[in-house]
């Protein structure tokens, strides 16, 4: 599986993983990955201090280097339905792309988590 030509790669518990892999790939290809960018990442990059940057010229500005999943349980305290669950989780490494980036972010994490079916959670992180 593959998104812009960058492989998604399986980075723990693996035999689980492999079988999850594909049905939490289509989750988020149903949904549009440029989409979930569009609509839930890039807010997060912008936040407050960011707010009057153009979204068009941020999301031109990620240079995906990364693509890691895996398939583990999440306990209750730390997770997004308040439940111990196994979830499927994406994590899209990116680094800044262009000079209107720049002084924005170096590297930022998107981390999408999948629940049979829906896309339950997508968190943002500097790396």
């Amino acid at each position: 599986m593959k998104y812009n030509d960058i492989e998604v790669k399986i980075s723990a518990n693996i035999e689980e993983s492999k079988k999850h892999i594909e049905e939490d790939f289509q989750t988020i290809m149903k949904k549009g990955i440029d989409n979930i960018i569009k609509e839930n990442f890039i807010p997060w990059i912008t936040a407050t201090d960011y707010k009057d940057r153009d979204k068009n010229k941020i999301f031109e500005g990620l240079k995906l280097y990364g693509i890691d999943y895996y398939y583990g349980k999440i306990v209750d305290k730390y997770s997004p339905t308040g439940e111990t669950n196994y979830f499927g989780q994406f994590n899209f490494n990116f680094e800044s792309g262009s000079e209107y980036t720049d002084d924005i972010f170096e590297a930022v994490c998107m981390e999408i988590i999948v629940l049979d079916g829906k896309i339950v959670q997508v968190n943002g992180f500097d790396i």
